[in-house]
């Protein structure tokens, strides 16, 4: 009997997480697709500007594949 309240107990605190991180979720959506917009625009203006420093499309699209926005090495204390 102990066995299925325990397993029961289990359940109730394992749906109670989740439904709290989908709550969690829900209140940084907003913050999450406003990033992504940033990132989107950056990593086209980094792209852009490679192609006009002379890289090809190809180039500068696998430099951001690579590096992303270009803004990682700073992140890292990196130069």
């Amino acid at each position: 009997m102990e066995d299925k309240t325990d397993d029961n107990l289990k359940h109730l605190m394992a749906q109670i997480e989740v439904e709290q991180g989908l709550r969690f979720l829900n209140e940084i959506l907003p913050q999450c697709m406003d990033l992504q917009k940033t990132m989107a625009k950056l990593m086209h203006n980094f792209y852009a500007s490679l192609c006009k420093e002379g890289f090809t499309k190809h180039q500068a699209l696998e430099i951001i594949k690579t590096h992303g926005t270009g803004l990682n090495s700073n992140f890292n204390g990196e130069s």
